[in-house]
């Protein structure tokens, strides 16, 4: 089948046969062929296959596979079946030639790889050779379907989903939340929990609170992590703007109106760990309401510089006289720490609570067995009895060889939100200390597939850095980038986010060495070649490297013309979106591409310039050069495509028309204002808005390409 849905397919299916591609035909021949393209709609076939008269009236077969994976599965059987001996198909891609109307439709689709099949002149041995294409048809769709059977975890969707927020890719991320909600792979409420975390990444706070289960969601066992994302679109929400503005009945009087209840029914007892300032400032709101709540007070002390002018409002804590030092008893200790873990979904308070646990008497552990409402707390400990929790990414990859370690990713994926990260991990002892336990993990099979299984959560915690990326941590950044180019775990997938340490190593500044180590790491996680599927990623590090300052220029000059060169073979298969930023590089960089069969072959068309065509496209990005590259490649791709860009840093009545008037809007999400982004996005409504992940252009246009060609030009 060739297309992105079945639906798809047969409107492919019905296009190619109005086409008349084999008009005249005997009828014999002709419902052969009709036969050979039902291959269009064929699910089980990894491709398309179209008999069609060509411009110099002989018969030949347009051959198409969706992906490069699909085309190592159907060429061994077509040159088996359909090879020289029978036709003059030997294998090789070959681009459709631009007057063949059949090859026009199918490019409309961007399959991964076309070829043409010669059919011979006599029309006997066309239909013998149109027979055996038939039996290969047959014999495929008979063959098990390895690759749609492969099971794929739900952790290893889950660390997708993970790895995609972190390079800001909304729509993949949307995407996997919708697998694992229509596989039934996750209850409703870690689902709803999924999608508080997708929108809070790109900060919209409107989109949280109007959510039908919020209220729910507030009463829920949580994590830490969220209960701080539900308070900071609560005051983005309610608060915000009677708070900038130095209103303090207003603030008090929305506050009370608004989202006092909600905040009282989290039953917040501490400070969760990530707490934004907005949270702060609700939890100092809810103090002013209540002076009683000496437990608020005290916590917020020392947060003048969160609190803002509410600070100047609070009472100060009532003064606590000398006491007497009151030592709890074990089992008292044990039971406030059972009670804590109930309330709170947190691994590190799980695991306080068993070592609670563990200092207990075997009469005390009886009798909590049997109390209620313990019983079923200590039931849950118990299973955890003999391998306590992590509690940092040291415990963690200490733990990583343990093949008993089976909910590692999943320790993983909420220590990310839990583990601290600061200043304190930068400090020098701290950094070698995280190093030492990674090189550790990477002299272990398991451990380091583990490990690289975990990068999305480990990027998303060096992300949670204030000062991200820091100049102290950039051995853990290199560590972590070697530990993936070398698992083995990159051979089924890259990480998006290897893409965030490459960034950050660039960014922190690194030595000639660190520089040459980082050109090795990207050289090993790129092998040797690189299919099309992986040319954005690739195109994306080049302008990484372009923009960022170079400790050794001969290295970074000889990497970069080398992974150019890389993408000489699969030029011609590139769209012609692809080979646009391709020439800009390459030209940028002061380097021609080599004339070669690849190279000098007719772009064909991809369908693209047609989408685009009569769009208003805008752009926004602080990194105006960028959005003026972006705009220039598309205006090559076609003149009748009106792109606009914009770089305001707040709200103005330009950035207004746009976000009502344009087609497509593309936010590059790392290069925004805050003020802006919501800007865009209270005036957007439901119309198109995505994001490109990176600064460079090419990211925008890989996002408008995704896009358009996901979703066709009559949704834009």
């Amino acid at each position: 089948m060739i297309g992105t849905s079945p639906d798809a397919a047969r409107e492919v299916l019905a296009d190619l046969i109005a086409l008349q591609p084999w008009v005249g035909a005997s009828p014999d021949f002709a419902a052969l062929c009709a036969d050979v393209t039902q291959s269009v709609v064929d699910e089980a076939f990894p491709g398309a296959l179209v008999p069609v008269v060509n411009s110099d009236g002989s018969m030949q077969i347009d051959v198409a596979a969706p992906t490069m994976s699909n085309w190592r599965r159907l060429k061994p059987v077509l040159l088996a079946f359909a090879g020289p001996t029978v036709t003059g198909f030997d294998g090789v891609p070959v681009p459709f030639d631009a007057a063949d109307p059949v090859g026009a439709r199918l490019m409309l689709v961007a399959p991964g790889v076309t070829a043409i099949m010669p059919l011979p002149m006599d029309e006997r041995s066309r239909i013998g050779a149109l027979r055996a294409v038939l039996r290969a048809r047959d014999t495929l769709a008979r063959a098990p379907e390895l690759q749609r059977s492969a099971p794929v975890s739900t952790s290893w969707l889950l660390g997708r989903f993970q790895d995609y927020l972190n390079v800001g890719r909304r729509d993949a991320a949307t995407g996997v939340l919708e697998r694992l909600r229509s596989e039934l792979r996750l209850d409703a409420l870690n689902l709803k929990f999924l999608k508080v975390q997708l929108l809070a990444v790109f900060e919209d706070w409107t989109g949280i609170v109007a959510l039908p289960e919020f209220p729910s969601l507030s009463v829920a066992r949580r994590t830490p992590a969220i209960t701080a994302i539900l308070l900071e679109a609560l005051y983005q929400t309610h608060i915000a703007g009677s708070f900038d503005a130095g209103n303090i009945a207003d603030t008090r009087t929305a506050f009370e109106a608004s989202v006092q209840s909600l905040v009282q029914s989290m039953l917040i007892n501490g400070a969760p760990l990530g707490l934004g300032a907005g949270g702060w400032r609700l939890l100092g709101l809810e103090a002013l309401s209540d002076p009683g709540r000496q437990d608020l007070l005290a916590m917020l002390v020392d947060r003048g510089e969160e609190l803002g002018w509410i600070a100047d409002l609070l009472p100060a804590p009532a003064p606590s006289g000398p006491r007497a030092v009151d030592v709890a008893a074990p089992i008292d200790t044990a039971r406030d720490a059972l009670i804590q873990a109930e309330a709170v979904d947190s691994i590190d308070l799980l695991a306080d609570a068993m070592a609670a646990m563990a200092r207990l008497s075997p009469d005390e552990l009886a009798l909590l067995r049997e109390t209620m409402p313990f019983r079923p707390i200590v039931h849950v400990t118990d299973e955890f009895a003999n391998i306590a929790p992590p509690t940092s990414w040291i415990a963690w990859l200490d733990r990583a060889a343990d093949p008993t370690f089976a909910d590692a990713l999943d320790i993983a994926r909420r220590g990310k939100d839990e583990w601290e990260i600061g200043a304190s991990t930068g400090d020098p002892a701290a950094v070698r200390a995280l190093v030492a336990a990674l090189e550790k993990a990477q002299g272990d099979d398991l451990a380091a597939d583990r490990t690289t299984q975990a990068l999305p959560y480990l990027v998303a915690w060096l992300q949670r850095d204030a000062e991200f990326p820091r100049a102290a941590l950039s051995p853990v950044y290199g560590r972590l980038l070697t530990l993936f180019a070398l698992g083995t775990a990159r051979g089924a997938t890259i990480y998006e986010s290897s893409q965030v340490l490459v960034e950050a190593l660039l960014a922190s500044g690194v030595d000639q060495k660190s520089y040459r180590d980082l050109i090795a790491d990207i050289d090993e996680i790129s092998g040797d070649g690189f299919g099309v599927d992986m040319i954005y990623w690739v195109l994306e590090l080049v302008e990484s490297f372009m923009n960022a300052a170079a400790p050794d220029a001969s290295a970074r000059e000889t990497f970069l013309h080398r992974i150019l060169a890389r993408i000489v073979p699969i030029y011609a298969r590139l769209t012609g979106l692809q080979r646009v930023t391709v020439n800009l590089l390459s030209s940028e960089l002061g380097w021609s591409l080599p004339i070669t069969m690849a190279t000098d072959a007719v772009s064909t068309n991809d369908g693209l310039a047609g989408r685009l065509a009569g769009l208003r496209i805008a752009i926004y990005s602080l990194t105006e050069s960028s959005s003026r590259q972006a705009k220039g490649a598309l205006e090559e791709i076609t003149k009748a495509v009106l792109v606009d860009t914009n770089a305001d840093h707040g709200g103005s009545a330009r950035l207004r028309a746009l976000a009502e008037n344009s087609d497509l809007f593309v936010m590059t999400w790392l290069s925004a204002k805050h003020a802006a982004t919501d800007f865009i996005r209270s005036h957007r409504g439901d119309k198109p808005l995505i994001y490109s992940r990176g600064r460079g252009f090419s990211s925008t246009l890989r996002a408008i390409e995704e896009f358009l060609m996901s979703r066709g030009k009559t949704t834009a």
